[in-house]
């Protein structure tokens, strides 16, 4: 998505000649989260029987990642000390949707199964205190706080640079799970798993260092135009 805008909107060069670590860490990062999410160790159903709504939703929610990370980084390279204001208002609009969210779904006294979960209930019921703290968890530091930190890093690199590292999230959570859980892994986590390191390690060359891909002179400088 990143290279992709900065190619439109930005109108920077980021073809396969210009820009040959970017696409391949891209197309690294794709195949190694598809290795991990789609293939079936008992080999039952097939990788396209597998899609379903969810995987629409989670789409959705990398093209909307991926257009927000690429505003952000270009509204912090214009204002490269404004990270705080501009988590401000993503944070207030995130809260303002799960606000708009909780009155669809099941208010206070709304009597559904739902609003057990809902406040005042959620706080005060001493079987929910694990889900208010997971709650609490989620809107201060994985959401606001992490938002803050992401924001300003996009001040100080690209966003599709940015993109291919957040594509390791998968490893991380499959650690954690592993070190907490006592998950255990498969053939396809091994897998997809190298190919998001591989990405995070093709994203670090330089044009010059694919030349032999494209017959690329490696001694010719990219071109950076004005604003990108």
């Amino acid at each position: 998505v990143c290279p992709t805008l900065e190619a439109l909107v930005n109108k920077k060069p980021m073809g396969l000649r210009d820009a040959p670590q970017t696409w391949l860490a891209a197309i690294l990062c794709l195949t190694g989260v598809g290795v991990l999410e789609l293939y079936d160790p008992t080999g039952s159903t097939s990788p396209l029987e597998q899609l379903g709504f969810g995987d629409v939703l989670a789409i959705l929610q990398a093209i909307g990642f991926g257009t927000s990370f690429f505003l952000t980084e270009r509204m912090m390279r214009g204002q490269p000390d404004q990270a705080l204001p501009i988590t401000a208002v993503q944070v207030w609009m995130t809260s303002l949707l799960c606000f708009l969210w909780c009155l669809s779904d099941g208010w206070i006294g709304a009597g559904n199964a739902s609003s057990s979960f809902a406040l005042p209930n959620l706080l005060f019921d001493p079987t929910l205190h694990m889900a208010a703290g997971a709650v609490l968890w989620t809107g201060v530091i994985t959401t606001a706080l992490n938002r803050f930190v992401e924001t300003s890093a996009l001040g100080k690199m690209a966003s599709a640079e940015a993109s291919v590292i957040l594509a390791t999230e998968p490893l991380w959570a499959a650690l954690f799970a592993a070190l907490w859980l006592g998950e255990d892994f498969g053939l396809n986590d091994y897998i997809g798993g190298a190919l998001i390191v591989f990405a995070c390690l093709a994203n670090t060359l330089k044009p010059a260092d694919l030349s032999f891909l494209f017959e690329l002179d490696p001694n010719k400088k990219p071109e950076v135009q004005e604003g990108s």
